[in-house]
C-alpha cells in the first residue's frame, strides 16, 4: 500500500466520520455540513489530485454534483485502482466530466476505459521524457473499511 494511499485512508476516514453523524436529508440539503466538514472533504480531494490543478478542479466538481456520500464511494474507489492526479483529470475527460458515468465504468471494471487512461499516460511521457506517470490497474482485492 502506498504513502499516499495511506493518507487518502486516513482523510477519507475523516470524512466518513462526518458523514455518518449527518442523516441523509441534512447532507443532500448541505444545511449542516459546515467549513470543517467541506476542509474533511478538501484534504481528500487534495490528496487525490496530488498537485494537479485539473484533477483538484473535476474531483470538487465532482463534490457537487453527487454530494458528500456518493462522492466519498468515488473517491475510495479512484484511489484504489490507483487514479492520482493526471490519471484522474484523463480518466474525467473519457467520460465528458460525468461523474456518474466515471463511477459506473470503475464499478465495472471497463477495460477499454482503464486501457485509454493508460495510453494518455503514455503519450504523455513520449512528449515529456522527464515524466514518469502511474497507470492505473483493476485492483480486484477488497477496498480497505473506514
Amino acid at each position: 500500500m502506498s504513502k499516499e494511499y495511506r493518507q487518502f485512508l486516513k482523510a477519507a476516514r475523516v470524512c466518513m466520520s462526518k458523514v455518518e453523524q449527518l442523516t441523509s436529508v441534512d447532507i443532500d440539503n448541505d444545511k449542516r455540513f459546515d467549513q470543517q466538514q467541506d476542509h474533511a472533504f478538501n484534504t481528500v480531494i487534495t490528496i487525490l489530485a496530488n498537485g494537479q490543478f485539473t484533477s483538484h478542479t473535476l474531483l470538487a466538481q465532482s463534490y457537487k454534483q453527487l454530494g458528500p456520500t456518493a462522492f466519498l464511494q468515488l473517491s475510495r474507489s479512484l484511489a484504489h485502482h490507483g487514479f492520482w492526479g493526471r490519471l484522474i483529470t484523463w480518466a474525467y475527460l473519457q467520460v465528458k466530466e460525468d461523474s456518474a458515468e466515471l463511477q459506473r465504468r470503475i464499478h465495472e471494471q471497463d477495460q477499454s476505459f482503464l486501457q485509454t487512461v493508460a495510453d494518455e499516460a503514455e503519450m504523455f511521457e513520449l512528449f515529456n521524457p522527464g515524466v514518469n506517470c502511474q497507470r492505473p490497474a483493476w485492483n480486484h482485492q477488497p477496498m480497505p473499511d473506514l
